[in-house]
């Protein structure tokens, strides 16, 4: 079994694109626990635990109590992840972090960190998530960095992952501002379109002077080619258990506090037919989904993107479709000029077993 445990609500920043309460509430170590015991109880022989927020590191002994915990079950064999902006990262932490084997997942925007992550006062945090970001790489070097572009940032979104990839990052993530109100037009996309085209070219140049880095909205958009694969699979409610901070169990963490999609607690246990009757009612897709031939590499099953934008985990908004159009019209741009240019290597890249993860 797989599970979140949200440790907290509250954070040390207040981007501008989040989508967090940052209510002043944190889980208790009984409940953490109490959570850990249930995912033990369902294993068959793995767990894992992810931790979320909010912030999580606001929560350090908490995480340092979970994994200690965590080594009475000599039967069961634990991974680990978290999910952090990382201004709270220390030396000792990452050390802990490296022995235990915790994958790290560090939000920074690059230069777009300037306009939209920042602290309660209003001030950007681009300088000290640069000297944490150095301080991650250091111990994770193939830590997994996470950006969000927004309507007003789009514009330099190239510079920006260019400027993550000069500061030592090698596999990197970008997401859209999802919230409707973000405000997205055709104008701000054909921007992107425009941007993402021309990080193409500088992938395939550091493909091409043997320098591979990884650009996950392309990478799984070329996977799904090359693997004959699926991009997203979303299995709401079954594949990754949101445990809240007061321990009631939901599906995503979107919809935390919502009794509709309440499917359990830690004290409780999960309602498996409750989870089971989420999950079902999320496999409904549009008409017009059928017959797209981007189906099988587009993210249209993200019950939790889907409720975001449209209210139904079976809606898909035009402003994810759009966005899923032109990232899969400009990773098959770079990919036919990286099998052009280096065929081997192509091949080793996408048809071989990965090894990116380090």
């Amino acid at each position: 079994m797989n599970i979140s445990l949200i440790l907290t609500k509250q954070c040390n920043l207040r981007c501008k694109y989040c989508f967090e309460t940052h209510e002043n509430v944190f889980m208790t170590e009984e409940t953490a626990l109490r959570a850990i015991d249930m995912a033990v109880g369902e294993n068959d022989g793995f767990v894992g635990v992810s931790f979320f927020g909010g912030e999580p590191l606001l929560c350090k002994p908490l995480i340092y109590k979970c994994v200690e915990y965590s080594k009475r079950f000599a039967d069961v064999k634990f991974s680990w992840n978290m999910t952090t902006n990382g201004l709270l990262f220390d030396e000792e932490f990452l050390d802990f972090a490296r022995n235990e084997n915790i994958d790290i997942a560090m939000s920074h925007d690059g230069l777009m960190t300037r306009t939209n992550r920042l602290y309660a006062n209003g001030k950007d945090c681009l300088a000290a998530l640069d000297e944490k970001l150095g301080l991650l790489l250091q111990y994770r070097p193939g830590a997994f960095i996470m950006a969000t572009a927004t309507p007003e940032t789009v514009g330099i979104v190239n510079e920006s992952m260019q400027y993550l990839f000069a500061s030592g990052v090698r596999r990197l993530n970008l997401a859209i501002d999802a919230r409707p109100s973000a405000g997205w037009d055709e104008d701000s996309m054909d921007i992107l379109s425009n941007q993402l085209a021309m990080l193409g070219e500088y992938i395939l140049k550091k493909y091409t002077n043997g320098e591979d880095v990884y650009f996950n909205p392309f990478e799984e958009k070329i996977l799904a080619i090359t693997k004959d694969r699926k991009c997203h699979i979303c299995q709401l409610g079954m594949r990754k258990p949101y445990i809240d901070w007061d321990g009631n169990i939901y599906p995503c963490i979107q919809f935390g506090g919502m009794e509709k999609y309440r499917m359990g607690s830690v004290k409780e246990g999960i309602n498996f037919a409750r989870r089971d009757s989420i999950y079902q009612s999320s496999l409904k897709k549009p008409s017009f989904c059928e017959g797209c031939a981007m189906r099988k590499r587009c993210v249209n099953d993200c019950a939790c993107l889907n409720y975001q934008q449209c209210g139904d985990t079976a809606e898909v908004s035009g402003q994810q479709c759009r966005y899923q159009q032109i990232l899969i019209t400009r990773a098959d741009e770079m990919a036919r000029k990286m099998l052009e240019a280096d065929e081997r290597h192509f091949s080793e890249r996408y048809l071989s077993p990965s090894k990116q993860k380090q």
